[in-house]
């Protein structure tokens, strides 16, 4: 890690290019280019995707050279929506060899069909244990179900669930652009599908068939929180103003960088989403950044023993952070001045203290740990995932106290974690409840983002923690 710059008596790290992922390529095997009539023959959805021999097929070769060609960090990749078992899993095999082949630039998702039944649970099953981060890309008009049944839907769903894994659907248009397999997935069957799996990370490819353009409705924007949406091929369908809309609809944190390669190739795509004009920070999040979260290859570290002092706790980790690769990174974060003019740590420290603030008797932690750009960015299915897990820390590491940044943190904990629905209301310092043998502080949260509270009134509030802990004898 190289360091630029100081922060009271420390030094902050300097920030890392962003990883730019492609969420959405296909690759086949080679000797699928030799044997169309065969599988037009097999398989519904190949013959509808591949009309004529000789259509774009691409291989795990081809991509990596593609990728290098590009400047692109890493690739999902995937078959289709196939509908003959004996294909997917053959074609699902050649993912997983690719992946582990090329474990730091490609990513695995498998393909099953959900009118299999059992089959397609423990296919899917079977994948992921080997290895798939995902299922997809679910076709539902060429595989035949009906997306909207959640009776069909709902066993592979669930595994999905239990093992914290998104779930690539098509998604088609209702107007505009025909093209080979568009199909009928349109934005209200969409809709109807997420708000009946509202724990399952869901990503719609295509931009969701427009789907977040109707997010400026309040209720569609409550049923959508689950959601992510891709920009595969969308240089064919929308001008880039559809982008820059998706963002103020729906968030650029929600937004993912895709190509639905070898269609398109990876510079157009990158291109197009450069060319929408977002600010910096959020075509970093759609190039690599919300994927990177979504496919949890990266996040911060817990840093927690037991007994210890102080654990602080945030939200979660901005992607700023994760990037740099440590708490509270972001130069315009108040939170190292203000910790470092309370004299919390005994010393002045930075972001490259975190770590070893342990030996200080302070750790840190998160009530959610998937990264975002943004708060907002964060869904209620996060919530319900790790705000339990916080508990479980917390009570198996007992510090004396637990310190939550900012009462939105404070109060998902104890929604999600307790179940304290309506706690009444709640001021920031100590709190008469109690999460296990420890005691309970909350601070304003230091964000930048947080503008009611001066780095004087954030250093009085870290003063006020650290005179708890002189009382406390720790």
């Amino acid at each position: 890690m190289v360091y630029t710059g100081r922060a009271v008596g420390s030094v902050v790290p300097a920030l890392s290019p962003a990883m730019i992922i492609d969420f959405h390529c296909h690759i086949l095997p080679p000797a699928f280019a030799s044997r169309h009539q065969e599988l037009a023959a097999r398989d519904a959805t190949y013959a509808a995707l591949f009309p004529k021999a000789g259509g774009r097929i691409a291989d795990a070769d081809t991509l990596l050279r593609d990728l290098d060609d590009a400047g692109i960090d890493r690739a999902v990749a995937m078959g289709y929506g196939w509908t003959d078992p004996s294909l997917a899993a053959e074609v699902n095999d050649y993912l997983l060899a690719a992946a582990a082949g090329h474990s730091d630039r490609i990513t695995a998702f498998c393909s099953v069909n959900p009118a299999w039944g059992d089959a397609a649970v423990q296919e899917a099953a079977r994948c992921i244990d080997r290895g798939a981060a995902g299922v997809g890309e679910l076709h539902a008009d060429t595989q035949g179900f009906d997306i909207t049944d959640a009776s069909i839907m709902a066993p592979l769903l669930r595994l999905l669930r239990e093992r914290r894994l998104p779930v690539i659907i098509h998604a088609s248009e209702p107007v505009g652009h025909q093209y080979p397999g568009k199909g009928a997935t349109t934005p209200e069957r969409l809709l109807q599908f997420a708000g009946n799996f509202p724990d399952n990370p869901i990503v719609l490819a295509h931009l969701g068939g427009g789907l977040p353009f109707y997010a400026a409705m309040p209720e569609v924007a409550d049923a959508l929180s689950n959601v992510w949406y891709d920009t595969a091929a969308l240089p064919f369908l929308y001008q880039p103003t559809a982008l820059a809309a998706a963002a103020l609809t729906v968030g650029a944190g929600r937004i993912i960088f895709a190509t639905d390669y070898p269609l398109l190739r990876h510079r157009r795509v990158v291109n197009y989403i450069r060319s929408a004009n977002l600010k910096p920070e959020q075509t970093d999040a759609v190039l690599g950044d919300n994927a990177a979260a979504l496919l949890a290859l990266a996040t911060l570290p817990d840093y927690l023993r037991p007994r210890l002092d102080i654990v602080l706790i945030g939200l979660n980790p901005s992607a700023y952070s994760v990037r740099a690769g440590h708490y509270f990174a972001n130069p315009r974060n108040r939170f190292w001045p203000a910790v470092s003019a309370a004299n919390l740590a005994g010393r002045p420290v930075g972001p490259a203290d975190d770590a070893g603030l342990l030996d200080c008797g302070i750790g840190f932690t998160d009530v959610v740990k998937r990264p975002t750009p943004q708060a907002s960015g964060l869904s209620a299915a996060d919530y319900r995932r790790d705000a339990p897990l916080l508990r479980d820390k917390l009570l198996r590491h007992a510090p004396a106290i637990a310190c939550f940044h900012g009462l939105t943190a404070y109060r998902a904990y104890l929604r999600y974690a307790d179940g304290i629905r309506s706690p009444g209301p709640i001021a920031l310092g100590r709190q008469q409840r109690a999460i296990g043998s420890s005691r309970v502080f909350v601070l304003p949260n230091p964000s930048p983002a947080n503008a009611r509270y001066s780095l004087d009134d954030l250093t009085r509030w870290y003063r006020k923690l650290s005179e708890w802990r002189a009382e406390l004898q720790l």
